[in-house]
């Protein structure tokens, strides 16, 4: 048994005023490197992605796996046609490859929010490009991110399909692998699956799409209730990317199983209970100031015990925002939040001038605000450096465990009390492996600030006194009723409101 497997990640904020290029793909902040065939084998067996979950399945089971092509771009605007072209048709020369080389069946770790300025369905192009190489019945499986923007033509193109059932997401070797076996079945005689699709008619922002509350967290219990039901195998909740500006943003459903009735029972079953909870998707955001100023009230008090986490959840990097904004610092500085951690800017200049003066020594330099200074002006200095170090470590938290990251030289700059770490470039903060790489514990910050939506809480909710979710200006707007829709055929399902 052959199988051949490729992955191609990326996530499109259509309002981010950036372009994700071909060489966004080569080394992204937190995650493996592009790679190609026995490579690829070797660098993602070892991390924490899909892909990594399916390659253990199939060891598991004896199938031997033609390796394609791996790659992942960091959230932004859209990917340039151009590189789509490139990596797509990358893919599809290996995939015929693979098929000349016995692959009965192909693998893909994908994830459901791609966009080019050609392509506003991407991955529905690349499937089918790739169904166009290999007819159905050939068996073509998915792992989709949980975000993802799914599309009929999608759904189309695939015989089977899951997404992650964690946001902050803990479970993408779990999908992957869960996503492979199901592959593995069909190939040894198991009939394909009937596919029962329904969109979600609004969209929902990221800020309420969390799993560990409510609404998400009584919907997934409901589909899993689903799939207790005869003739229903898997129920995918997909909550969507409200930020991708094309027509088929937004939630969507899809149940799989033996029993095409039963399947399509549930799968209206399901719709019917994201309809209901539509009224809970509203979020509670602080403004800058007013979090800062909250924040360090509770930090003082001394029943409590760790950090206050506030999210800048605007700028945050999984989501297209620049990871550069300045909006939260200065609010700290304002604020005299002595001790509190800014985790972090991307600014490689300020790196530079941290490593040439060396520790202990100041550097007078703003920072911040290179790419986004529409959204607030640099930080002026002087900085003191604290802390130096390579950028290079491994992930320990819950979403980038055992991933080898590698984000330059950084450091740790310290202005009136109030703490800053500054790396080459960005990446989400939702791994404490940087902040203990620069000697800091943050069970013992009094306020630690991430540039993050959701997926800090996965390192951080158990650990946290309070989590304060904060708005200063950025590119991943909380509030989806001020952006300038074109394309979307879903509205919002409601504003954001302030406490």
């Amino acid at each position: 048994m052959k199988i051949a497997i490729a992955g191609f990640q990326h996530e499109t904020n259509s309002f981010a005023g950036t372009l994700a290029r071909r060489a966004d793909f080569d080394r992204p902040g937190g995650w493996p490197p592009f790679c190609v065939g026995e490579e690829m084998m070797a660098i993602i067996s070892r991390a924490g992605t899909p892909a990594s979950g399916a390659i253990a399945a199939a060891t598991e089971a004896s199938v031997q796996l033609l390796p394609l092509l791996w790659c992942i771009g960091l959230p932004s605007g859209p990917v340039e046609d151009d590189a789509f072209e490139d990596i797509a048709g990358d893919i599809c020369e290996y995939f015929r490859e693979a098929l000349a080389d016995g692959a009965e069946a192909l693998y893909l770790d994908l994830h459901g929010a791609m966009a080019t300025p050609s392509w506003p369905d991407a991955e529905g192009e690349l499937l089918a490009r790739l169904r166009r190489i290999a007819p159905a019945p050939f068996p073509i499986a998915a792992s989709f991110d949980l975000h993802g923007n799914i599309s009929e033509a999608m759904v189309r193109d695939c015989t089977l399909l899951d997404c992650y059932r964690t946001y902050p997401h803990t479970d993408l070797k779990e999908t992957g692998a869960r996503v492979m076996k199901r592959l593995i079945q069909v190939l040894k005689g198991a009939p394909p699956p009937v596919l029962g699709y329904r969109p979600v008619p609004y969209l929902a922002s990221i800020n309420d799409q969390c799993t560990l509350v409510e609404p998400t967290r009584s919907l997934l219990a409901f589909g899993r209730r689903l799939e207790d039901a005869d003739g229903v195998d898997c129920v995918s909740q997909f909550f969507g990317f409200p930020l991708a500006d094309i027509p088929d943003s937004g939630p969507s459903i899809i149940v799989q199983g033996s029993d095409a009735a039963a399947v399509e029972c549930a799968a209206d079953a399901m719709l019917a209970e994201w309809i209901k909870a539509e009224p809970q998707f509203a979020t509670s955001l602080f403004p800058a100031d007013e979090a800062v100023a909250e924040a360090m009230q509770l930090a003082a008090d001394e029943n409590g015990s760790g950090p206050v986490v506030i999210a800048d959840t605007q700028d945050n990097p999984g989501g297209g925002g620049t990871g550069d904004t300045t909006g939260m610092l200065h609010a700290l500085l304002k604020g005299r939040a002595k001790g509190a951690v800014l985790v972090h800017i991307a600014d490689a200049a300020a790196c530079k001038a941290a490593h040439k003066a060396g520790e202990g020594n100041r550097i007078d330099i703003a920072i911040g605000a290179s790419l986004s200074a529409h959204y607030g002006a640099p930080v002026e200095g002087p900085w003191k450096v604290l802390r130096l170090g390579s950028g290079s470590f491994t992930g320990i938290g819950p979403m980038y465990r055992d991933n080898p990251i590698a984000l330059g030289p950084v450091a740790l700059l310290e202005r009136e009390g109030v703490m800053v770490i500054v790396a080459p470039r960005k990446m989400q903060a939702s791994e404490p492996g940087l902040l203990l790489h620069l000697g800091l514990v943050p069970e013992k910050l009094p306020v630690l600030v991430v540039k993050s939506s959701v997926h800090f809480r996965g390192a951080y909710q158990t650990m946290a006194r309070a989590i304060i979710p904060a708005l200063a200006p950025g590119a991943v707007e909380a509030d989806l009723s001020r952006l300038p829709y074109r394309h979307a055929l879903r509205k919002p399902a409601r504003s954001v409101h302030q406490p």
